[in-house]
């Protein structure tokens, strides 16, 4: 009697094993849900200019297209308490849409007081868009930024936050943030190899444009710091 107990237990152990199995082959297997990108909208302050026309080189080269808003000297706050960010992205209606903001609040010490509201702002405009929020890179001259970059990366999530600080990128001088256009290429090309394997946004195809090429795309709109969005 002991005996077929103890065989009744193996069975069902093997059986589990079995089914554990079969689902991890499947989970692992199955094909990845998320639709390829045909358009992209990318937003965001100073530095964003050279990267989404970086980006939409690679959009040449592959597939998608890329729009712009570049609002100078912007912040997560300004972006995320306009009025006008939902209907915009309404209006260009993108599969997914690109972010490049915090440069400006970089040395916040207090992000999840001052800047949660801004950054749910943000995300509710954009709606149920995968999005790739760049973070910025370090500050030449100045040991700040960490906390911020942390706290948005926890906020955002791995898969929608590209992590930029601890790049290492020829600036236009040397306590200028902003990189040069070969530190804009650099970057933005660290931001593309890094998707495939991480990032929610899927491209289209990842195929590398030629030497140090730009192309701004058809709808590139440029706002000055003392503009509204």
């Amino acid at each position: 009697m002991r005996r077929i107990k103890i065989f009744t237990i193996l069975y069902y152990v093997v059986v589990c094993a079995v089914i554990i199995q079969a689902a991890v082959f499947l989970v692992s297997s199955a094909p990845d849900s998320r639709k390829p990108v045909k358009k992209v909208l990318f937003i965001g302050d100073s530095m964003t200019g050279w990267l989404s026309e970086r980006l939409n080189a690679y959009g040449e080269q592959n597939g998608f297209e890329v729009s712009t808003v570049v609002w100078d000297g912007s912040t997560i706050s300004k972006w995320g308490n306009s009025p006008k960010l939902a209907s915009m992205v309404e209006e260009d209606d993108p599969d997914a849409v690109f972010i490049s903001l915090g440069m400006n609040e970089l040395f916040e010490a207090q992000p999840d007081r001052k800047l949660k509201s801004a950054v749910e702002g943000i995300l509710s405009a954009v709606g149920m868009r995968p999005i790739l929020w760049v973070g910025p890179p370090s500050w030449p001259g100045y040991d700040k930024g960490k906390v911020l970059n942390d706290w948005l990366e926890n906020e955002l999530g791995k898969g929608s936050f590209f992590r930029s600080y601890e790049l290492e990128l020829p600036r236009q001088s040397a306590k200028n943030p902003h990189p040069t256009r070969a530190g804009m290429v650099q970057w933005m090309d660290s931001v593309v190899n890094w998707m495939p394997e991480h990032a929610e946004v899927v491209l289209p195809g990842i195929n590398k444009p030629e030497g140090d090429k730009m192309s701004r795309g058809k709808d590139f709109i440029y706002k000055r710091m003392k503009e509204n969005l």
